[in-house]
């Protein structure tokens, strides 16, 4: 089994080493990022989401939570907090207090010191006073108040029905710009509920609650009833459609959240307040102070946000074949379908490649071809159906495929207990683990924790709705996800992470579903998924990259989690069916080793190093992304970071980062969610150098003397910083190209890399370039470490370097402008001393309507640049008159959306006495068609480096 990519192929067949060939080069390629704003774009000015904030004005808002501070004191400047930092500013807010009129009747008191809902940042200071007006009375009628809130929501209520009176409801207002608007009521209280005397609700019938029966002997009945009839309320509010008139498209209906204040884990208060959020579709928190109610109430709004219930015509995706695995002639394709939705589901189809002189084909039963010339996919039946007892797919990615055998009762498994093997009945996600209890899973209901049970299992005992369909013939989202087949003699798995957390292991022959590991700390969010609420955002799950190694016998997988958190998962998967949970990659688990470790984008590379006088098998990767990058062009906290971890067990052997680590470099400030490229440079098969790109701009050099290593054999610097000195802010998110220079006097390595920021994809506001970048210490470990700047790199933008400028030890490199908002998510290819790669460029759509999404699928290029000229390196049209000028650099791709990397292939043939051999001809492939061809000659390719044990 290759030990550095996951592509089995037998060499004596020329069409199945041409595909391995393909692999081989696409593989190692750079990340897909938030392109998902490619696919929905939400508009400029995004509808403000209607937040009622429900709060307790009882006497007990008096208690203090700390010396001269009241837990009203808490709540008044947290809400400030908020409002300052313009939290709410793109928020349709109002305030309601409740409290009753006297210590002795229940006569409840409602108070809207904002009066209606209002923008609040076009009211900010009417909206402060009116917090500050919020005062600390007599009892908690916390249900009377609940039902005020929802009157208060409908639109079948009057100004006159709705208390206190003269209030509009938010969803009279015209349905154009207010039908997708999320709706929520946000309750905080400090204590027990009281003064109700309610048995119904909507003629609903509230059920017994056996809870506060106790609380106060002395009082009249209706001071301890007051927990009837809250979950009625939060639950009809929930299901119901509030708002049915023309125009109202969608569901109108309103989520619950709670926030009990000081309140104690258990209490039969904190029991009443977590039936309400649950009940009501919601989160709950428990607050203690003024910090935690503000990040709770900053935590709901972001939540409410992105929760906006868009109208997108979600494009076609076409077919990526950087995301694709192949095994021998067959290629297993991962796709998905955007929607404006919190779980997005994909699939996995099976089909036979076949790679012509002029393009690499797809073919599925009977032949038929699977892409349109737009690489869209036509209708018809995958090779998961080979028998043809299937019907066509229609072309659409979710119908056929793996997802159409996902039915009945699967073997879900989680790292409950890591002692016994993931099939285990310990570990099983089933209703029977009783160690997965309702805490466990996030919620405090257990008829909801068997509800969320049954569904996630897909076990034939869930009751299935409209609202909340089954998980039959559904599998969550590859989104930048990518197969990898593995061989088990008689036998093959494809194992592939998705967007529903899970990392599947699919019967490669049949497309069934053998066994999925769910994560432990990923169960609370299972409640998530079934809900499916409108979201402008996935929910990520595991989309993290995923990586397939042999070591000391074992057959391994690591998972990373991309957007879906900062943690690897290690799996022993050496029995087929049987796997092993290793070990966790978090700072979670090991803060002193692991805290720099971001958001797990990069790849760990299985490669060979010297440590300890021995060579050992490691996993070597970036320290990922930190989300502050999203917004942020300063330093991080997180993903500042190069690990190497022992390949058997995930163990910590090697850090580097600005501090604390084994290997500290000055200046190594930023996130580093890209690849590695990893170097032998004496050819001995140990890794002795590696190269990093962070999103400051930087490429970071660390060497690897052979041996020992400790403080005397690791060594790092700073070997460029495009942005010192450069105006605006590039970042670099996939890896460098290493290769090789020698001509005359002149050698060197070079670094091939594009910048484009992948948080920002229709960014328009920064010139993005591509850089060739020399390093002219070829073979020894730096001593020190000279950082090349903006201003050491010569521009050829415009003009080629006609009398070999680059080659002056003066200058650094060179680079091209990109023009608009065009990038480059590409790895670099090197050949014949060329350089080749892919850019995309997109404007932000500005869609029609308040409540409708965009999409912008843009334009894709590939160029072709001479290494040391920086002029156009090959005629795309195939034209052999007239003189190649930096105009002929680059050419359009049919290609819709991101294009994958280019790639070469070396095509099998046949010599004089029949024998197979490979590279008469190489190709130049990109989207699927043949770009350029060379001739039988020798030429130098890059730096590559393949290890297999």
């Amino acid at each position: 089994m290759s030990t550095s990519h996951p592509t089995a192929f037998n060499p004596h067949q020329p069409l199945m080493a041409i595909v391995a060939l393909l692999l081989l080069i696409a593989l190692p390629v750079g990340l897909r990022a938030d392109d998902i704003e490619v696919y929905l774009q939400p508009p400029p000015d995004p509808v403000p989401p209607n937040i009622l904030f429900l709060l307790d004005e009882s006497g007990s808002m008096d208690s203090e939570v700390a010396p001269g501070i009241s837990r009203r004191d808490a709540l008044v400047n947290a809400l400030n907090r908020i409002v300052n930092a313009g939290v709410l500013d793109n928020v349709n807010a109002a305030l309601l207090g409740y409290s009753t009129l006297s210590d002795v009747d229940n006569t409840v008191r409602l108070v809207a010191p904002t009066g209606d809902f209002t923008l609040v940042g076009a009211e900010r200071a009417s909206f402060r006073s009116a917090i500050n007006r919020l005062e600390t009375l007599h009892f908690t009628p916390t249900t009377d108040a609940l039902a005020a809130a929802v009157d208060w929501f409908n639109p079948a209520r009057t100004p006159g029905q709705i208390q206190p009176g003269g209030l509009q409801s938010p969803l009279s207002a015209d349905p154009e710009i207010r039908r997708c608007a999320p709706n929520r009521i946000v309750l905080l209280s400090d204590g027990a509920p009281n003064t109700s005397t309610r048995t119904q609700y909507e003629g609903i019938p509230c059920a017994a609650v056996n809870l506060f029966d106790n609380f106060d002997d002395v009082r009249p009945e209706w001071y301890n009833a007051g927990a009837r009839c809250a979950n009625e309320i939060s639950a009809w509010a929930y299901n119901t459609d509030l708002a049915t008139a023309d125009g109202w498209d969608g569901v109108q209906n309103i989520l619950t959240y709670t926030l009990s204040f000081g309140t104690t884990a258990g209490s039969e208060t904190q029991t009443f307040m977590n039936g309400v959020a649950a009940a009501g579709g919601g989160e709950s928190w428990m607050v203690a102070n003024e910090d935690e109610i503000a990040e709770a109430f900053s935590t709901i709004v972001d939540q409410t946000q992105d929760a906006i219930n868009y109208v997108v015509n979600a494009p076609t995706i076409p077919f990526n074949p950087d995301n694709a695995a192949v095994s021998e002639d067959i290629i297993y394709v991962p796709l998905f379908h955007p929607e404006a939705r919190r779980f997005w589901r994909g699939n996995l189809k099976k089909y036979r490649v076949n790679v012509t002189d002029d393009e690499i084909q797809l073919r599925a039963v009977g032949g038929q071809r699977v892409l349109n010339n737009d690489h869209t996919f036509a209708s018809t039946v995958d090779l998961f159906c080979e028998d043809g007892a299937c019907p066509a797919d229609g072309g659409e990615p979710l119908n056929g495929g793996a997802a159409r055998t996902m039915t009945g009762i699967r073997n879900l498994y989680t790292n409950l207990v890591p002692a016994h093997s993931l099939d285990h009945q310990a570990n099983r996600v089933h209703r029977d683990t009783a160690a997965i209890t309702a805490e466990l899973l996030g919620i405090t209901v257990e008829a909801e924790r068997t509800l969320l049970l049954d569904w996630i299992s897909r076990d034939p005992a869930y009751l299935a709705s409209d609202e909340h369909p089954s998980l039959d013939g559904v599998m969550g989202a590859p989104i930048h996800t990518q197969p990898v087949v593995v061989d088990y003699g008689q036998a093959r798995t494809v194992y592939l992470p998705t967007s529903e957390g899970v990392l599947e292991a699919i019967d490669a022959q049949t497309g069934e579903e053998l066994w999925a590991f769910m994560p432990l700390d990923l169960l609370p969010n299972i409640r998530q998924l079934r809900n499916n609420e409108p979201s402008v955002t996935p929910y990520y799950g595991l989309d993290g990259p995923l990586t397939v190694y042999e070591t000391g016998g074992r057959k391994m997988a690591i998972v990373g989690m991309r957007r879906g958190g900062r943690k690897y998962h290690l799996l022993d998967i050496s029995d087929r069916l049987r796997p092993e949970y290793v070990n966790e990659i978090s700072a979670d688990a090991s803060p002193a080793q692991f805290g720099n470790l971001g958001q797990t984008w990069s790849k760990p590379l299985f490669v060979r190093m010297w440590i300890n006088n021995a060579e050992r098998d490691v996993l070597v990767f970036g320290g990922g992304y930190d989300p502050d990058q999203d917004q942020s062009q300063g330093a991080d906290d997180e993903g500042n970071a190069i690990y190497v971890v022992d390949a058997a067990d995930g163990s910590l052997l090697i850090s580097v980062s600005n501090s604390g680590a084994s290997l500290n470099i000055g200046g190594m400030d930023n996130a580093v969610p890209s690849n590695l490229a990893t170097v032998d440079i004496n050819g001995n098969g140990v890794v002795d150098r590696i190269y990093a790109a962070d999103v400051g701009g930087k490429i970071i050099r660390v060497d690897f003397a052979d041996g020992d290593i400790d403080a005397r054999g690791l060594s790092g610097g700073i070997l460029a910083d495009i942005n010192q000195g450069a105006p605006g802010r590039q970042k670099f998110f996939t890896t460098p190209q290493v290769g090789y220079y020698s001509r005359g006097a002149h050698q060197f390595l070079v670094l091939l890399i594009g910048t484009g920021d992948h948080a920002n994809p229709l960014d328009d506001t920064i010139t993005n370039r591509f850089y060739l970048i020399k390093d002219g210490n070829i073979w020894d470990r730096a001593i020190s470490y000279d950082t090349a700047v903006f201003g050491d790199f010569i521009n050829a933008s415009t003009t080629a370097l006609v009398n070999g400028e680059v080659l002056d030890p003066a200058y650094r490199g060179w680079y091209i402008d990109f023009t608009g908002s065009e990038k480059s998510f590409s790895r670099a290819i090197l050949y014949d001393y060329a350089i080749f790669f892919t850019t995309y460029r997109a404007e932000r759509v500005i869609p029609e309507q308040p409540c409708e999404a965009a999409s912008s699928i843009g334009e894709a290029r590939i160029y072709g640049i001479d290494l040391i000229s920086a002029n156009a390196a090959i005629s795309w049209s195939g034209a052999t008159g007239g003189q190649l000028t930096v105009n002929d650099r680059s050419t359009p791709l049919r290609l819709q959306g991101i294009p994958p990397s280019p790639m070469l292939i070396f095509p099998g043939g046949v010599d004089d006495n029949g024998n197979t051999v490979i590279g008469r001809r190489i190709f130049l492939f990109s989207d699927l068609e043949k770009k350029h061809e060379w001739s039988d000659r020798f030429r130098p390719i890059y730096w590559e480096e393949v290890i297999q044990d």
